[in-house]
């Protein structure tokens, strides 16, 4: 019973005893550093409010013009792209009403052959081109 009692208390021991060892050696320094950079930041602003400041203003403006040419560019692109494509669309729908209009005016080759029932059924059939048209 002792025996079990002192291995219980030893692995206690040995597992918790390294959560009390000390950190690393540079534990604890990252407030140093943080203001570290605080103070690099300050100094850092304190130049670009001189004459380093007002080149670095000239040099953004720049940057920011450029940008806005490029936005706009990209949108002049996207319009034109546009305007093709509507222009495609409507070419393409006049060939299909020429087209369209050309199959109507067909004469059906077949009207005269067969019997009188089915010389009236063609006669009196939907084209396949006009079934799917509205209004007609």
């Amino acid at each position: 019973m002792k025996a079990l009692i002192t291995t219980l208390i030893t692995l206690v021991f040995l597992f918790t005893a390294p959560a009390f060892a000390k950190g690393p050696g540079g534990a604890g320094k990252g407030v140093q550093n943080r203001e570290r950079v605080r103070e690099h930041v300050k100094t850092r602003s304190r130049v670009m409010e001189g004459e380093a400041g007002d080149k670095v203003e000239k040099i953004k403006k720049r940057k920011r013009e450029q940008a806005k040419e490029r936005i706009k560019e990209a949108k002049e692109a996207k319009e034109e792209k546009q305007e093709m494509v509507k222009e495609k669309t409507k070419k393409a729908k006049k060939g299909l009403e020429k087209q369209r209009e050309k199959k109507s005016e067909q004469v059906q080759k077949e009207l005269g052959k067969g019997s009188e029932k089915g010389q009236e059924a063609r006669e009196t059939r939907k084209k396949w081109w006009k079934f799917f048209e509205k209004g007609e």
